[in-house]
């Protein structure tokens, strides 16, 4: 595996998690035979960073969800204890057919997610920005994670020269240049949640990142049915598609 890293780290997705995972995949263990990371115990911490992007999410109105269960996902590792119960009371399938050329196929993939996620967190910038008054230049922004912060990829020197060349961007799927991008790459995402969902394989980042871009790419999402449901047991009112206004149904006269 860390081959295959050290390659991903040579092409687009450079990063600095990428090289430090291929050089964590690589250490032996001092103390025993084997890699190292297989002694090391699966509960992962965290200081806040993620809860407080989460948060301020919630409070803007902008989805992150990426973010959001990434942060679910540590505080499911804390729970150890219940995960080995709950491990032998639910047995995994069987591994499925891998998608072939898997390592390519995760690569893009991987690559997908890197973007949505980036998409995600510059868009809370860019409203964070409005709302709280910072002005923030987001290719600058961009340019500042390139240099030296723990998110910095090559993938933050196109994502700067969007924001440079298209005045007003609020999100990367909007941006002409990603466009291209993320529509090549959506198919492998697809492919490896397939393969993972068969096996029992838990990916909750990549499935969230897609379902964020199969939802900010639909139209007419199914949330009309949420509105009317709202107006049922609240009252809460709902606007019409052919009509201007706000509506209530007294849903309960037929």
């Amino acid at each position: 595996l860390h081959r295959v890293y050290d390659r991903w780290n040579q092409g687009r997705l450079q990063s600095f998690l990428i090289e430090i995972t291929s050089k964590i995949l690589d250490r032996k263990d001092t103390k025993g035979d084997g890699a190292l990371v297989d002694k090391i115990l699966d509960k992962a911490k965290q200081k806040g960073t993620g809860k407080w992007t989460s948060q301020n999410g919630m409070d803007l109105g902008i989805p992150v969800p990426t973010i959001d269960v990434a942060v679910s996902m540590r505080a499911i590792s804390a729970l150890k204890e219940y995960r080995q119960l709950a491990a032998a009371a639910y047995p995994k399938p069987e591994l499925s057919e891998k998608p072939e050329d898997l390592e390519a196929v995760c690569e893009q993939a991987l690559y997908f997610a890197f973007i949505i996620t980036y998409a995600q967190g510059l868009h809370q910038l860019s409203e964070a920005s409005a709302e709280y008054d910072y002005d923030l230049d987001l290719a600058t922004v961009a340019r500042i994670w390139r240099a030296g912060c723990i998110i910095r990829a090559a993938a933050l020197d196109d994502i700067a020269q969007a924001y440079q060349r298209e005045e007003g961007l609020k999100n990367l799927l909007l941006s002409n240049g990603f466009v291209p991008v993320l529509n090549e790459c959506a198919p492998a995402a697809r492919s490896v949640l397939q393969y993972a969902i068969k096996s029992g394989i838990p990916m909750p980042a990549l499935s969230a990142s897609l379902a964020y871009f199969d939802a900010f790419t639909t139209g007419r999402l199914p949330m009309n049915l949420i509105q009317a449901q709202r107006d049922y047991f609240g009252s809460h009112t709902y606007e019409r598609t052919d009509q201007d206004g706000v509506f209530h149904t007294d849903w309960g006269d037929q």
